[in-house]
């Protein structure tokens, strides 16, 4: 016979194990679809197509076919309900009740994931079969005596010992069982209806309890024996007693109408207000108009742009005036018109400082009223909505722009490098 070679060996043996792994991991993979499709077969997933209590009676009918506790409880996760097992519990008491077809999957699929009402246990309990007649014996058969001789004495023959027979326990009477009730353990509100669209319509306090009268179909909503229609969330009080005797309330209210939202509005800035009319000459200048230069003007962007006060000095026809000393309040700073161009001059300004100018004589005096306050940090909501800054994100409408303004939501507009425009006018 011939030798093998200690290296063929190895390599043969290396690939039989390959194989091995390979068919090992193609049987994991199949398992795993396997499981998948009956997840899908019973029509459940991130999002069911089904109604809750619907989809509770396809997963009861899966487990009486296939036995598989630990898919069915995979498969009412994925509902998502507040207390699935309260629900499998009441749609057992119910098909029971009414001797539908699903009531034995309905209750094996309760008591298997722990949860059970006398009712369940009732049906569930195995009954117990007749006990058999016995069957007549045979008479029985004469056995011969035999004969005595004068000499001999029959023996006397012993009486049959009577059986004592024990008395019957007189059956004891039923306890009416406990009325089911809810608990708060906390604050709680009560709701005109099974959900929160309903009005609130009083409080359970901590420690309170009320009787339970009522459910939702869904059986996470309880109704409660209050002065009118109340109602509370299975998930927010204990429940204390049985709950299969709760039927399905029959006076629901219907809910609430749903608010009808109002139209957006637009979100470009109203049409412009008609100027004021010119103001009384108390001062020979007067403030004209304070501006925020519009969003797309020159260097002006949503992430950004100039940060300026740009001041122009006119008559009253509107023509520019040259010569006219304008002082910035702040600073101090003054500048002449006719510097930037005709009727002109222009100031610098920063975060957290300066921002309002007036017109003063050669002795510095005021001959105008300041202005209103400019901060390069975040504009009057006012002059941000007239400038256009609410379509940087863009906003929806004027109020979640304001909102925005606000909060200084500064992902959507400039928190500083905002550029304004004043214009007084000569008022003789």
């Amino acid at each position: 016979m011939p030798k093998t070679h200690p290296s063929s060996t190895g390599r043969y043996g290396a690939r039989i194990a390959a194989r091995v792994s390979m068919v090992a991991a193609l049987v994991l993979i199949a398992l795993t679809l396997v499981g998948c499709s009956r997840l899908r077969a019973v029509g459940l997933g991130p999002a069911q197509s089904q109604d809750a209590p619907t989809a509770v009676r396809v997963i009861a009918s899966e487990y009486a076919a296939t036995g598989d506790l630990t898919a069915a409880q995979a498969s009412l996760a994925t509902l998502n309900l507040p207390n699935a097992t309260q629900l499998v519990v009441s749609l057992a008491d119910e098909a029971i009740a009414q001797g539908l077809p699903e009531q034995g999957a309905l209750a094996r699929l309760a008591v298997d994931i722990g949860a059970k009402s006398p009712r369940i246990q009732a049906y569930l309990q195995p009954t117990v079969p007749p006990r058999p007649t016995p069957s007549p014996l045979p008479p029985p058969t004469a056995t011969p005596q035999p004969t005595l001789t004068p000499t001999e004495t029959a023996a006397p023959t012993e009486a049959p010992a009577t059986a004592t027979l024990e008395p019957t326990p007189a059956p004891t009477g039923t306890a009416t069982p406990e009325a089911p009730r809810a608990v708060a353990e906390s604050d709680v509100n009560l709701r005109g209806g099974p959900g929160k669209q309903y009005p609130l319509v009083g409080k359970l306090q901590a420690g309170q309890e009320a009787d339970i009268i009522g459910r939702n179909a869904s059986g996470d909503w309880w109704q409660l024996d209050w002065d009118g229609q109340a109602w509370v969330a299975g998930t927010v009080v204990k429940i204390v007693g049985p709950l299969d005797t709760v039927a399905v309330a029959r006076d629901i209210p219907a809910p609430p109408p749903t608010a009808t939202a109002a139209p957006a509005k637009p979100t470009q800035p109203p049409a412009a207000v008609a100027p004021p009319p010119p103001p009384k000459a108390s001062s020979p200048y007067v403030v004209k108009s304070v501006r925020v230069r519009p969003l797309g003007q020159d260097a002006q962007q949503c992430g950004g742009g100039e940060h300026n006060i740009f001041v122009q000095v006119v008559d009253p026809s509107g023509a520019p005036i040259d010569g006219v000393r304008i002082r910035e309040v702040f600073t101090g700073n003054i500048h002449v018109t006719g510097e930037k161009g005709p009727g002109r001059v222009d100031y610098d300004i920063y975060m957290n400082g300066g921002g309002q100018v007036e017109v003063v004589d050669e002795n510095n005096n005021p001959m105008s009223p300041q202005s209103r306050g400019m901060s390069a940090n975040l504009p009057d909501w006012d002059l941000f909505l007239d400038a256009g800054y609410c379509n940087c994100k863009p906003y929806p409408d004027v109020e979640s722009c304001k909102a925005g303004w606000e909060a200084r939501d500064f992902r959507y507009m400039p928190n500083s490098h905002y550029v304004y425009e004043v214009v007084f006018q000569r008022t003789y």
